[in-house]
């Protein structure tokens, strides 16, 4: 191959100046010369030095001295009208390796150079990394790096399986197996190249849809290493001791929200929702579920310094309530006749009320006693006169016993009316 080549003549042209270069690095000490090769996505057929340079953060034009740009079409037309993805991937396959040769022609012992592709450039540095598996001459691992930002081909959606794309002409396959160290940067949410794994999930795609405008260019802007939080890159180490760094560098605002700003209050919700259109979050969903359950269940009510005043005069109230009715509680439980004295009273009262009666009954049966001797001796009286009287007497006699009779018959009568009184008022005081 070319590089074969072009070894071979470094070696007969490095005769000839090897003393010279041995004096000169010597005398002024050798300076190394790195470079950053870059190929640019659709619609960027060429990438100036002043493009490259603010690049990733300005990240290339730190670590390199030559920021080269790939010429290639960059178009992905429909076959029949212009340059297909295909075909300008093939094209950039080529153009590449010219670029990739000379920088490896300046690099110094111990150096390391940089590919670099850009979106759809990053799906010709993934077929030029297939073409050096089979390179006897290729660069060692420590000679050449490999960055790849918003490449399309290394999402979950393709499921790791080629499929040939007749609107591009272009067949993605998975990721090659390559011995060289790569780091994947892609822009969460990019609708290039973050796509939701599923799909189903609309709100998630609508997302990504607008991600694709405002996510996609601007992360090529951004230090992918300083911005991604530790737990958004991922390291896999393949058979060929390769390493793949990918780095899901995090979108502030939802991309939708972004478009649609009237959306901002409910970009929470709308997160949880998005987020659950990519597999990769179920763990971190799962368990943000989990701990809002706890916390939920754990929450107890928190009291502000501001309110603790009223809080204390609240458990203060509290307190004299709960004095009054545990007081209210131990009325109640003392005996009857401590608690209260009127049912003694009534008690009494009615002893008094009973006793009254009693002695009624007994004047009233004395009383009708005494009546009843005073009839009789008045009858005797009235016998012994009559004896010793004329007619008028007898009359007299007779009248007078007949009044003697109506007076025991008023007795009799008045006995019953006492004998009744008593009864009558023990009934009442029953009552």
């Amino acid at each position: 191959m070319r590089r074969s080549i072009r070894k071979r003549a470094g070696l007969a042209c490095g005769a000839v100046f090897a003393s010279a270069a041995m004096a000169v690095s010597t005398a002024t000490g050798a300076s190394a010369v790195t470079t950053a090769v870059a190929i640019g996505g659709l619609g960027t057929p060429d990438m100036h030095e002043i493009v490259i340079n603010p690049l990733l953060g300005g990240k290339l034009a730190r670590e390199n001295d030559i920021l080269d740009g790939v010429e290639w079409p960059a178009e992905a037309k429909r076959p029949g009208t212009g340059q297909t993805l295909g075909q300008s991937i093939t094209v950039g396959i080529t153009n590449l390796g010219t670029h990739f040769d000379a920088a490896f022609a300046r690099l110094e012992a111990g150096e390391q150079f940089t590919v670099v592709g850009f979106s759809a450039g990053s799906l010709v540095v993934n077929d030029f990394m297939r073409e050096l598996a089979n390179d006897p001459d290729a660069p060692t691992k420590d000679q050449v790096k490999f960055i790849l930002v918003a490449d399309s081909s290394r999402q979950k959606l393709l499921n790791e399986t080629s499929k040939y794309n007749p609107q591009y002409d272009y067949t993605y396959r998975p990721a090659p197996q390559t011995m060289y160290d790569i780091d994947v940067v892609t822009g969460e949410y990019d609708g290039a190249a973050d796509l939701p794994d599923r799909w189903w999930n609309f709100l998630a795609l609508a997302n990504a849809i607008a991600g694709g405008l405002f996510v996609h260019v601007p992360m090529m802007f951004s230090d992918y290493e300083a911005v991604t939080p530790e737990e958004n890159i991922t390291r896999v180490t393949n058979t060929l001791g390769g390493t793949t760094t990918t780095y899901l560098v995090p979108t502030k605002t939802l991309p939708l929200v972004q478009l649609l700003p009237f959306l901002k209050s409910q970009e929470a919700s709308l997160k949880a929702k998005i987020d659950a259109g990519y597999s990769r979050n179920d763990d971190r969903l799962a368990a943000a579920a989990a701990a809002t359950s706890t916390a939920r269940s754990l929450a107890a009510p928190t009291v502000t310094n501001e309110a603790a005043d009223e809080v204390a005069d609240d458990e203060a109230v509290a307190t004299v309530q709960k004095i009054s009715t545990d007081s209210d509680a131990e009325q109640a439980d003392v005996p009857a006749e401590r608690t209260s004295s009127k049912p003694a009273v009534d008690e009494a009262a009615d002893d008094d009320e009973a006793a009254a009666n009693e002695d009624a009954e007994v004047d009233a049966a004395d009383a009708k006693a005494d009546a009843k001797e005073d009839a009789e001796a008045a009858a005797k009286d009235d016998a012994d006169t009559s004896a010793g009287t004329d007619d008028d007497g007898e009359e007299g006699a007779d009248s007078g016993s007949n009044d003697s009779a109506a007076a025991a018959g008023d007795t009799d009568s008045s006995d019953g009316s006492s004998s009744e009184g008593p009864g009558s008022s023990d009934s009442g005081s029953s009552e």
